[in-house]
């Protein structure tokens, strides 16, 4: 072999050798930037299987708080409507109160107002539970009223009646109810 192919065989070599360091220079720069790669798709994929996790847990609890909410507002609207049967019965209880249940009922009541000028007007059903009794400067008028009693003293009317009185006193009552009720 003479000089020139010796030296072109080194050149060759030479080249060789570098086209292959930069050949593994390439490969290991790849797979450094395939790895890297990947490590970032794995962190990302657990961040959003972490925020999927999380937002699945979002939603079971607001759905378990929406269902709590609905089971709650199930359940009062039953109460209501128990309590307000009862306040129906109470009010028709009170519509048919016997004769001297009825008298006591406006006897106290006026005593306890000590209203003592007017006219009384007395529900159709018990029109004649006071006759016979002093009512000082009271009398019995002619007009009657669907349940309990009114006494009118000129332009001003004291409202007795039982529907009058529940409804004026229902917040209360329906509490008493409910408290007795769903102890």
């Amino acid at each position: 072999m003479n000089n020139l192919e010796v030296i072109l065989s080194s050149i060759i070599n030479e080249g060789n050798k570098e086209s292959q360091a930069i050949l593994d220079e390439a490969n290991a720069k790849a797979n450094e930037i395939i790895a890297e790669a990947k490590n970032e798709a794995e962190n990302e994929a657990r961040k959003i299987i972490d925020d999927a996790k999380k937002e699945a847990h979002n939603i079971r609890a607001n759905e378990a708080v929406s269902s709590e909410r609905q089971s709650r507002d199930i359940e009062i609207v039953a109460k209501n409507e128990v309590v307000d049967e009862v306040v129906d019965g109470l009010l028709a209880s009170l519509k048919n109160l016997d004769t001297d249940s009825y008298k006591n009922f406006i006897l106290n009541t006026l005593a306890k107002s000590k209203i003592t000028q007017g006219e009384l007007l007395l529900s159709e059903a018990h029109k004649d539970a006071l006759k016979g009794e002093d009512l000082g400067g009271l009398s019995i008028a002619n007009e009657t009223v669907e349940d309990g009693f009114v006494v009118r003293s000129g332009k001003i009317e004291y409202d007795n009646r039982f529907s009058s009185i529940i409804k004026y006193n229902i917040d209360d009552i329906r509490k008493q109810i409910s408290d007795e009720i769903f102890k």
